[in-house]
Formats: C-alpha cells, sequence, structure tokens
C-alpha cells in the first residue's frame, strides 16, 4: 500500500500514528485488533514487535558491522545465540548482501546500507511493515533494486510505504491512498461495506480474545543480563569515549576528593592554633 502525496500532508504523521509514536486526537487507530490509543505504555514495545520499520536515513549503528546491525534487533527480544546465527545470515541473503555480514555500514553504498535497515526491520518476522520514504535517499537504479525486494517481501506480508513519487506507486503499488493537508483525497481500493463489517467482527472477536490472553502474558521487557551485556559491548565498541568519559570522571571526583581534604586540614590547623593560643 503506497501512501501519497506532497510535503506537509501527514504522510509521515499517519506513519507515526500506526507505531505508536503519537497518538490521535480524534478518531481511532485500529493496528491488529488492537485499539492504539488505550495501549498502556508497557504494553507499546510489545506491540511494536509485529512492526517493523524502514527509514529514509537508515539509522544504522556505525560502529557495528553488518552482521551486529540486524543481530541487535534479535537481541532486544531476547532471541538465544543459536537463533541469531541461524537467522541472520538468512535474512542478509534474502535482501542480497550474503557475502557483506563482516562489513562496517560505513564501507556501504547507500542501496545496501538501505538493504541492511531492511533486513533489520524483518529479521523478526513483523505482520507489517512501514516504509518511511526508503527509496528518497537512493539514486534511480539502486531504488529500483531495493523496490524489487520489497515488492517480493509484500507477498506474505503487509507493506505501507510513504513516498512522494507517484509513479514509483503506480509501478509497485495494490493500493494507493492518496493526501493533501490531513485528509485522505483519493483510495484506488476502498474497503465495501462487506469487508468493513468483516473486519469490524473480526476486531471484536481478537479483542475478546486478547482479555484472555492478557491474563497468561507477562510484561514484556528486557531481562537484566541482556541489558548488562548489550550496555558492556557498547563500552567496548567505543573504547575511545569510554576512557575519556572515565578519565573525566576521575578528574571530577579526585577534584572534589583534594577539596575536601584541603577544607578538612584547614578546619583541624585553625583548630589546632585556636587551642594552642586560648591554652597559652
Amino acid at each position: 500500500v503506497f501512501i501519497v502525496g506532497d510535503s506537509g500532508s501527514g504522510k509521515s504523521t499517519l506513519i507515526k500514528l500506526l507505531l505508536r509514536e503519537l497518538t490521535a486526537t480524534s478518531g481511532k487507530v485500529w493496528v491488529m485488533g488492537k485499539d492504539l490509543a488505550k495501549l498502556k505504555h508497557r504494553e507499546i514495545p510489545k506491540f511494536r514487535r509485529n512492526v517493523g520499520v524502514v527509514f529514509q536515513d537508515f539509522r544504522l549503528l556505525k560502529d557495528r558491522n553488518v552482521y551486529e546491525n540486524v543481530a541487535f534487533a534479535q537481541r532486544i527480544i531476547e532471541k538465544s545465540p543459536s537463533e541469531i546465527r541461524r537467522n541472520v545470515p538468512t535474512i542478509l541473503a534474502t535482501v542480497g548482501l550474503a557475502g557483506k555480514y563482516k562489513a562496517k555500514t560505513t564501507q556501504l553504498s547507500g542501496g545496501e546500507q538501505q538493504r541492511v535497515a531492511l533486513a533489520r526491520a524483518l529479521v523478526n518476522n513483523p505482520a507489517i511493515l512501514l516504509a518511511d520514504e526508503p527509496t528518497g535517499a537512493l539514486d534511480t537504479e539502486t531504488s529500483v533494486q531495493v523496490m524489487d525486494i520489497l515488492k517480493q517481501i509484500s507477498e506474505d506480508r503487509l507493506i505501507i510505504m510513504v513516498t512522494h513519487n507517484p509513479e514509483l506507486a503506480q509501478e509497485y503499488s495494490s493500493r494507493i491512498i492518496r493526501m493533501l493537508d490531513g485528509l485522505i483525497t483519493d483510495d484506488s481500493a476502498p474497503l465495501t461495506d462487506e469487508e468493513i463489517a468483516t473486519e469490524d467482527k473480526r476486531i471484536a472477536e481478537e479483542k475478546e480474545a486478547s482479555k484472555d490472553k492478557k491474563k497468561k502474558e507477562k510484561k514484556p521487557s528486557m531481562k537484566f543480563w541482556t541489558s548488562f551485556m548489550l550496555s558492556l559491548k557498547n563500552l567496548f565498541t567505543k573504547k575511545g569515549r569510554t576512557l575519556l568519559t572515565s578519565f573525566a570522571g576521575s578528574i571530577g571526583i579526585i577534584g572534589i576528593a583534594l577539596i575536601l581534604a584541603i577544607s578538612t586540614g584547614m578546619t583541624k590547623y585553625i583548630n589546632d592554633v585556636q587551642e594552642s593560643t586560648l591554652s597559652a
């Protein structure tokens, strides 16, 4: 599904609403049977595990290689090392980066970086993929390559893509939604009344089923050990910054200790002088 419109028409805002980065000021936003406005803060991370996101500016970890960038998404959701070793190479092969898993992201072209971002969004097998201008920073040939990959992926999952390019939408879409000034002005395949009724029924059924499921499910959160290991790895990866921060922190601690020592010493010296003077 392509969302097409000029800058400022509300395309990116709609993507943020679907991702629950923003909350609608009126109306309702339903995604996979969930009313997003009613999601509690602690439920949002779990909801987002079913939604992959690809950004125009890639948003990769520049100090990590291709493999680590994709594996990071798996570590966040507590996948075992064996699962990560199995899943990451498979998804990298899917996006055509099988031989690049050791390369740093800074060594890759724009198209290759976008493929890494795509692999990271897909590695957790989300039900929906949101793509905000994924070809906006790419040349024509690379854009076609990325779009061909997305077209193949869209055979078994929903992809919602924002674009300024109506020709791109015309060529690759199965549905085009046009927006202007925050309003939908055209929909190439709007839902029929029958489809809306079916969808409402399905949402109601899922709502009932989710009530029982919520009682059994534990709160989504990262384990302490996973959080600790990710932080430790980050410290070792950025050795220079870690050493500089430690050195700066040490100067502060030593400075405070010296001030306290001098203050205590001067106070003791003054007291001793006073006592000896009074004694005399």
